[in-house]
């Protein structure tokens, strides 16, 4: 498989969909710090299932202040 590798506009683009409006000088940081961002989240495993992830077990009410 070959590595995806967009151009800025494409990266500006992305962020700007995500929601992102930051002024140029982060957008050319943004840029820089891509490639490095893919590396990280492709050694995110993707084969577990959606149930082992913590979020999905958290209890919020065991958090409460113990009532005497």
């Amino acid at each position: 498989m070959t590595e995806f590798t967009p151009t800025r506009d494409e990266i500006v683009l992305l962020a700007r969909h995500a929601g992102l409006d930051l002024p140029p000088a982060y957008f050319d940081e943004l840029v820089d710090a891509y490639a490095n961002v893919r590396r990280m989240a492709a050694r995110l495993p993707h084969n577990r299932p959606r149930g082992d992830e913590p979020a999905h077990v958290f209890t919020p009410t065991k958090f409460l202040p113990v009532r005497s």
